[in-house]
């Protein structure tokens, strides 16, 4: 006998790299197409080394790139808060339906640094994110939004 793969197993399948469902705050940013920076905060829904879901009342466009910090919790011994920095492309993009308050976005990523916050130390040190479980995923062609 043989089992057809229903729409969301297909959807598994092409996953690559393992999600953590973490609710953790995000800040996030893209330039329009006249140069105009936008941005907003909300908070992931799920998080990987690949790709990250944010929940966020303003929502960036589909195939826009866009930087986002995800701000981690401070572990007992640490003495500063660290940040994972990311950019990547929008993929899938949530608009608030009329009886739900999902707003969301979906990203690939194409560069996933952890490191320390920036306002707490102006010289940044990363660290591989294989440290707590994600990967690199690339380099960032350079681009700074700094």
């Amino acid at each position: 006998m043989f089992a057809r793969p229903s729409s969301s197993s297909r959807v598994a399948e092409r996953r690559t790299a393992l999600r953590y469902p973490l609710r953790l705050p995000v800040v996030f940013s893209w330039q329009d197409d006249t140069g105009r920076v936008h941005g907003c905060d909300g908070y992931c829904r799920d998080l990987g080394s690949r790709g990250i879901y944010v929940q966020a009342e303003l929502v960036p466009p589909l195939g826009v790139s866009v930087e986002m910090n995800v701000f981690l919790p401070r572990p007992e011994h640490s003495a500063r808060p660290s940040e994972i920095h990311a950019i990547g492309r929008v993929v899938r993009s949530e608009l608030r339906a009329p009886a739900s308050e999902n707003c969301g976005f979906a990203a690939m990523n194409h560069t996933t640094r952890l490191r320390e916050t920036r306002n707490q130390k102006p010289d940044l040190e990363e660290s591989a994110l294989d440290e707590i479980g994600l990967e690199g995923a690339g380099d960032d062609g350079g681009r700074t939004s700094e």
